[in-house]
């Protein structure tokens, strides 16, 4: 398989208010950026047409693009600030006289409604012209109880469903949906065949192959969210996707060039200096030079394809186990969805018949739920006398007692006792997850348990948080992964806590791995960090803990690549 062109549908440039830290923001960074990621070209806007007054915004856009081949101008349209003088349709036909050929809407930024008549006659222009329409939801509104300060995008899909319905021939791209959104965007996808959606976080385990089976490639465009989000997750995403290579050849540009009318995309010129572990992930090639261990997945039984209400396909065993072949995974520890719900014994069954299954690919935890103390006693003997779990698998969110309340003290002596990795779900709230204060003091009265913090990549908020705990205790490590993917997020951690504290998990079905992977090594690390990142740190703490761990053999990629 040989390289894709990238053209990528969603990034901004300019001085943003709410700047990812070191994310790059005038020309010469975003290119700089785009050459990092193999990514040829890209769709842009300007952060002061969102953040500011969007005619100036769009004014500087054009004027930082002029001469700029590879960055294609996205105008932005409004029809605020009032005026009396204000015609969004005349704004729209002033731009698209001077060649602009997408544009973007931010409902929530700008406090749009879809029944405004100045923006129903912008987008009756659009129709008649064949312009896409990028609905993005993105909004300066924080959620504080779980992960901190990262965005959270409210998309109102039956609002687009109506746009669409009354613009049929109006190609419209809903920017920023993810695996949250996906049950209702199919029912949408079956309603409007003209609907699309950009992929920067469309992370649902196996969902790009998913879409392209049941609805076509035609309805997927490559994107990034440069600078807020990591360009990398969602060039792997693209990469490692099992579909035909012309359906991978539309999503990462086709479709776009089809939309905008541009010419064919070519790829970069090669980079004899690259680094290997980033070859394999340019040309999705299972990761063959540095061993992979994610520390933390879930497993389900067969015919079990969702949690909490979420689509997310199958999750047995053994689409767990090929999904890791495909990206060169070796091994992946597990816990079952019961930690979302009441039954750990039968969940905890579930995870040690799969890590039995495929010995040394799959390491149970065993779920701990408080509130049943009169099964732990026999939990304890089945998952630590009998069998040899690989760790405890606590839920405060879901179980609503924090990790810090009595009724986990005998687990949790357990793990200390044992050497076990305890794996947290974080949080600001006890009740949404182990706290910082929690995670310190516990950390300190059970010494020989190791406490991995799970989603610490989630927001620079998060990860500030636990540096401080991941600093001052040997025993308390930092797991990554969130659908977030801020941008820099992975050097930033190995920066401020050292390469040594940090563990590669992908959260693997909850979201597919491949973003995930991706994230990571296109970060701005060297392959010794990315190594011990992406493994190495993971084996040494198997070590401490006396786990038997079996290595794998060779494991294979995708058939016929």
């Amino acid at each position: 398989m040989g390289e894709t062109a990238f053209f990528d549908a969603n990034a901004c440039l300019g001085r943003s208010a709410c700047r990812t830290p070191g994310a790059p923001y005038d020309v010469a960074g975003l290119a700089a950026e785009l050459d990092h990621c193999r990514i040829s070209r890209a769709l842009v806007y300007h952060a002061a047409a969102r953040e500011l007054d969007p005619a100036a915004g769009n004014g500087l856009l054009l004027q930082e693009t002029a001469g700029q081949a590879r960055l294609v101008p996205a105008a932005v349209i409004s029809p605020g600030p009032y005026t009396k003088e204000l015609d969004p349709a005349a704004e729209v036909e002033k731009l698209i006289e001077s060649g602009v050929r997408a544009f973007r809407i931010f409902p929530l930024y700008h406090q749009l409604s879809f029944s405004h008549s100045g923006l129903r006659r912008a987008f009756e222009l659009l129709q008649q012209h064949g312009r896409p329409l990028f609905i993005d939801y993105d909004q300066p509104y924080y959620n504080f109880k779980q992960l901190g300060q990262h965005e959270q995008r409210a998309v109102d899909l039956e609002a687009v469903g109506r746009l669409a319905a009354d613009f049929p021939g109006l190609p419209v791209v809903v920017v920023g949906a993810n695996y949250n959104h996906a049950s209702a965007l199919f029912r949408l996808f079956d309603q409007r065949p003209e609907l699309r959606v950009e992929t920067s976080l469309f992370q649902g385990f196996g969902m790009m192959a998913y879409v392209c089976r049941r609805w076509g490639a035609e309805r997927l465009l490559f994107g990034t969210g440069l600078p807020a989000v990591s360009p990398g997750a969602a060039r792997a995403m693209v990469m490692y996707a099992e579909i035909e290579e012309e359906d991978r050849r539309r999503v990462a540009a086709g479709n776009l060039e089809a939309l905008l009318g541009e010419p064919a995309t070519g790829t970069l010129a090669e980079d004899p200096g690259r680094s290997p572990l980033a070859c394999d992930l340019d040309l999705g090639r299972p990761l063959e030079k540095a061993v992979v261990l994610d520390v933390h997945g879930h497993i389900a039984p067969q015919g079990f394809e969702g949690v909490i209400g979420l689509t997310l396909g199958p999750q047995d065993a053994d689409s767990i186990v090929r999904a890791m072949d495909l990206l060169g995974f070796s091994s992946l520890a597990v816990s079952s969805w019961e930690i979302c719900g009441g039954d750990a014994p039968g969940g905890n069954r579930v995870a040690w018949e799969a890590a039995e299954q495929y010995p040394g690919r799959l390491l149970p935890y065993a779920v701990v739920n408080p509130n049943y103390p009169g099964e732990w006693p026999a939990q304890q003997e089945e998952c630590f006398g009998k069998r040899r779990f690989f760790g405890l698998k606590p839920y405060p969110f879901y179980q609503r007692r924090p990790l810090s309340d009595p009724a986990f003290a005998e687990p949790l002596a357990l793990a200390d006792r044992l050497r076990l990795p305890v794996l947290c779900h974080p949080g600001f709230d006890p009740l949404a997850g182990a706290t910082p204060e929690e995670i310190d003091e516990l950390a300190q009265r059970f010494p020989q348990a190791f406490f991995i913090i799970a989603h610490s990549g989630g927001s620079f908020r998060l990860a500030d948080s636990f540096l401080e705990p991941a600093r001052r205790h040997g025993n308390v490590l930092l797991e990554i992964n969130y659908t977030s993917v801020p941008f820099g997020m992975i050097a930033y951690l190995a920066d401020k806590a050292g390469p040594e504290k940090i563990l590669f998990g992908t959260d693997m079905p909850m979201r597919d791995p491949a973003p995930i992977l991706g994230w990571v090594v296109y970060d701005h690390l060297g392959d010794e960090a990315l190594r011990m990142i992406l493994g190495g740190n993971l084996l040494r703490l198997i070590e401490k803990t006396g786990y038997p761990y079996r290595p794998p053999g060779p494991v294979h990629g995708r058939q016929g690549a």
